[in-house]
Formats: structure tokens, sequence, C-alpha cells
């Protein structure tokens, strides 16, 4: 691409990706940037996992992949690590060189890294997004070289000393903002229980919910589920609501997942940082069972956040392991409890930054004008 055309038509390049919670808040940024400037070019460079492509194909961005290995790989196969992300390097270091994007953005993950150093050395201006409150290990040391939009205040205390910071909120897609401008309220009436393992699902949260609805199935009456249960689990969860009864509509993935979200009453979800944004910013209550292995234990002390505010609460392993968690007596006790929920409502969408994508975008346009 000439300079003329670039000028023309900017081009922002996205990397990263790997799992929703990190490429929702991309895609946010991505609609905010098309809203204020309709000629952009928006091209997202992911890790080539499926869950990208189900997640962009609603939208008209570009979407490539460039295949990097994940940190724990550099114990396993140090060599192949330190291969593949030189490699990546130097297939960002072509693009850029290239196409010369006006910024890059850098959604967390592995997947990042190789964009971010090519826009460091090429002289491109790169921000990077950060979802949760202890930032993964690819943004605490890119954060050395480029600004970092933070979710949670609390964050900044685990980057390096010198790192240049904003706390923007997470940004959340268009679909969930026009919900939440439209002052929704609480679905009381025909209750919907919505239940989410993250983009990649959760045989234990599957699970631990097929358990529950068993055992609370009477205080169910009158409810519907909306659960999306990942690859895995599907035929399992329809074959058991149908069993009991319940109202259901069970998929491995819901590309229209943010437009479903006015329907939800109650939520039973993992504890990552794009998930309670958005659920926050409709005021969706939720039962948290934060994912027991995540780095730096990120996940809990996500949700411990949401539970001081009164917006959730939380069930989860003891030894932090994968098997089933108990949700009978959180579930049973907020299925018959309106006034509860709707205290819990309000209390999380006391924790909503609407405004996020904006302020992002905000951001990015002072680094490249």
């Amino acid at each position: 691409m000439n300079q003329l055309s670039n000028a023309q038509s900017p081009l922002y390049v996205f990397a990263g990706g790997g799992t929703g919670g990190h490429l929702a808040p991309g895609i946010a940024v991505a609609e905010q940037l098309r809203l204020e400037q309709p000629d952009s070019r928006i091209r997202f460079v992911g890790s080539g996992r499926p869950v990208e492509q189900q997640m962009l194909e609603p939208t008209s961005f570009e979407y490539t992949s460039c295949e990097t290995l994940p940190l724990t790989a550099l114990r396993r196969r140090p060599h192949r690590f330190v291969w593949s992300h030189c490699k990546a390097f130097r297939a960002a270091l072509r693009t850029i060189r290239l196409d010369r994007p006006s910024a890059v953005i850098g959604l967390g993950g592995f997947a990042s890294v190789p964009f971010a150093m090519a826009a460091r050395k090429c002289g491109v201006p790169c921000i990077l997004l950060e979802q949760n409150t202890v930032p993964g290990k690819a943004n605490r040391w890119l954060s050395r070289s480029h600004p970092i939009c933070l979710t949670f205040g609390e964050s900044a205390s685990h980057l390096p000393r010198k790192a240049i910071y904003h706390v923007s909120g997470n940004p959340i897609r268009r679909d969930v903002c026009r919900i939440a401008a439209a002052n929704h309220t609480l679905p009381l009436e025909a209750p919907t229980l919505l239940v989410l393992g993250g983009s990649l699902g959760s045989r234990q949260i599957n699970d631990s919910v097929q358990a529950a609805v068993e055992q609370c199935s009477s205080a169910l009456a009158g409810w519907s589920i909306l659960h999306q249960t990942g690859p895995e689990g599907s035929d399992a969860a329809r074959r058991l609501y149908s069993e009991l009864g319940i109202s259901h509509d069970v998929s491995p993935f819901f590309a229209d997942l943010p437009s479903r979200l006015a329907d939800a009453t109650l939520a039973v979800a993992r504890a990552g940082a794009t998930t309670l944004a958005e659920l926050a910013a409709v005021g969706i209550p939720a039962i948290l069972a934060p994912y027991p292995t995540s780095a730096d234990n990120h996940q809990t002390r996500n949700a411990q956040l949401f539970v001081e505010s009164g917006a959730a609460m939380m069930v989860s392993s003891p030894d932090r392991s994968f098997a089933p968690v108990d949700l009978v007596p959180v579930l049973s006790s907020l299925l018959a409890n309106q006034p509860q929920l709707l205290k819990m409502s309000q209390a999380m969408k006391t924790l909503s930054k609407p405004n996020a994508a904006a302020e992002v975008v905000a951001i990015l346009k002072s680094l490249t004008t």
C-alpha cells in the first residue's frame, strides 16, 4: 500500500486473540474506529483458533492468522518456541513495512507480541488492551515499550514501574452497548438462565450446571436456559433439559450472543474480564466459577471484585481442580429471590464502563495525530 492510499484509507491492525476474552474488546474498538472513521480498514491477525473466525465472521473486518506458540511451550519445546516467534516477527515486520498501518492494537496473549515488536521497530504507534486484574505476561513485558489500556485500576501495580497506562475500562461490543443504552431492566416475567463457559467452552461448568439443574428443576419452573457449551456437551445438555421439560436453547457457540444478553435474568459463567464487562453493561447478576488454573489466578481476583460489590456470587473448587462445583445452594437461593436479583443487577451496572471503546480510540488518535 502506498502512502497516498494509506492516507485515504487508514489501516489498523489488531494483533492477538485466541479466546473470546481477548478478541471481543478488539472488535469493540474496531467498531468504534469504523464509526468515527468510516473509510478505515480493519485487519485482525490472530492465532488461527476457530473461535476467531466464528466471532469475526459477522463483521466486515479482514482476518488472517500468524502462528505462534504459547508461553507454556517455552519449557517443553524451547527451540521451537523461539523459532516460532522469530518466524512470526519476520512476517509481522514484512506486513508492517509493506502496508504501513496507522497503528497496531495488541489484544493480549503471545499472538500479539510479534506485531507489537514489529510496530516498535518500524516506528508505528501501538497500544495494548488488558482485560484482567492481573495483566498477562505478554502485556506486562510489552508495556515496557507501549502504552496500555487497563480495565481495572488495580492492574497498574503489576506493571513495570515506568509503564504508561490508562484506566479505560474494558471495551464492549456495540450490540451490548445498545442494550445498555436502552435502560434495559432485568427480565423477571419470562426469566432466562444464561450459561457461559467462555468462548472455548467448559466441561466443568457444563457438568456443574446440569447437576444443579437436575436438583433445582422445580425451582426452574417457568425459566428458560440459554447454554453455550463449547465444542463438547451440547447433546447431553439438550437431552437433560428436554427430559426435565425446561425450555432451552443450546449451542456450542452463539455468534449472536451479544444481542441475546437482554433476555438473561441470571448467568452462570467463568470470570474472564470481558464476560464480566458485558454482564455488567446489561446488568445481569452472576454466579461465577473462575477458571481454576488461570494465570496468576486472575479470574478469581476478577470475581472477587464483583462479589465485593454485591454484583455476583462465587463458587470455586478449593483445590483449584476441574472437578464439578456445587452450584445448588447458590442457584436455588437466587432463583426464587427476585429482590436479590434486582439488587445484584443494579450493583452490576455500577461496575460498567460503556464508553471504554471510545476512550481507547481517543487515546489511539492522540498517538497517531
